[in-house]
């Protein structure tokens, strides 16, 4: 069952029919705001406007009756859980509904505070496990044209060059200054090739199981410098921090959090040097809230909320290399802290990108 507020749309022509729904929802302890429809037309322009955690449609309504609203509105919302209600109690027609996109039935003689509880907990729960499936397939397809097109890249130019190598030892006068720039140019296509690996399988494992644990964001940042510590010195970055608390967390996934935060920063930076700013204050009780600045090329406020996306790239992939999965990966490690991510930027201004992170029990 969800925690918080639930929004639940209701959509019944029978105002004593609606307020039964209402009472049996209050009397199973949940926590909702309900929306009351008296037509399935009401019905559609509510969904339009708003976001329902579930819809209780009527069976019989005027003008449409609930098996065609019910069409209408999974096809409106389709991974909105819909729980068709009836006083009818024909099985011919729960099978319909489910047919239809409902996610189950209930008979209005059967509604009281422990059938809704039962059921809403139900479609709650079948709804979450849609949306991760459908995004898991998404993400599969993703996948499936990075390893096509991204991995093929690095895999052509070993293969070209690893050839032109064979071929020139083979001649006398082979020229070793073209062999060994042959050599670094296989090596650098393996690096390109290895570090997208990496990448992928770091997205993968950022939502599955972790151990919670108190953990010092200052020896966190330390592990992360030391990672970034080529990197840094290459460009002569400058990164700075204040003190930082102790949260809940797991360590590995800190690190690549702050690690694709930071090393983005001096990525996405056309100014020397770049220049990477952590702070850390208290949002509100037990809850921190983490700044990561840069000075770099900034990002259009519009796509601001497109950047967590995964394979997402605002940039040309030959002038900033790079898979599109940095800022999805510090996504899901956040969410899976239980946290929020989000950032503040203007082009050519920078970028503030924030998170949160519940603090250690004392």
């Amino acid at each position: 069952m969800a925690t918080g507020t639930l929004s639940i749309l209701i959509a019944d022509d029978d105002a004593g029919d609606r307020k039964q729904v209402r009472r049996a929802l209050k009397q199973a302890g949940l926590t909702c705001d309900c929306v009351e429809t008296a037509s399935i037309a009401e019905a559609l322009e509510a969904s339009d406007k708003h976001i329902f955690d579930c819809a209780i449609v009527d069976y019989r309504m005027p003008g449409y009756d609930g098996l065609h609203g019910i069409s209408a509105i999974h096809e409106q919302r389709p991974f909105m859980p819909i729980i068709m209600a009836t006083g009818q109690g024909d099985e011919m027609v729960a099978t319909e509904a489910m047919k239809r996109g409902a996610s189950d039935y209930i008979t209005k003689v059967n509604i009281n505070a422990e059938s809704i509880r039962r059921t809403v907990g139900s479609v709650l729960e079948k709804a979450m496990l849609r949306r991760k499936l459908a995004q898991q397939q998404e993400e599969l397809k993703n996948f499936a044209h990075v390893l096509a097109h991204d991995l093929s890249s690095p895999i052509a130019s070993i293969q070209m060059f690893a050839s032109i190598v064979e071929k020139e030892i083979s001649l006398e006068n082979a020229d070793k200054v073209e062999l060994a720039d042959h050599c670094r140019r296989v090596v650098d296509a393996g690096r390109r090739a290895g570090e997208l690996i990496d990448t992928l399988y770091a997205y993968t494992r950022a939502d599955g199981a972790v151990t919670f644990k108190p953990v010092d964001m200052r020896k966190v940042m330390e592990d992360t410098l030391s990672n970034l510590q080529r990197v840094i010195q290459e460009r002569k970055a400058r990164v700075t921090h204040g003190e930082l608390p102790v949260v809940t967390g797991n360590v590995p996934q800190l690190v690549q959090l702050l690690q694709n935060l930071i090393s983005n920063g001096i990525k996405f930076c056309e100014v020397s040097p770049p220049a990477i700013s952590i702070v850390a204050g208290l949002e509100r009780e037990n809850i921190w809230k983490i700044s990561v600045a840069d000075n770099g090329i900034g990002i259009p406020e519009q796509d601001c909320g497109a950047v967590f996306e995964p394979f997402k790239r605002l940039h040309n992939a030959a002038n900033y290399p790079g898979s599109g999965l940095g800022l999805a990966t510090c996504k899901k490690i956040v969410e899976r802290h239980g946290g929020d991510i989000w950032c503040e930027s203007n082009v050519g201004e920078g970028t503030k990108f924030f998170f949160t992170l519940q603090g250690a029990r004392k």
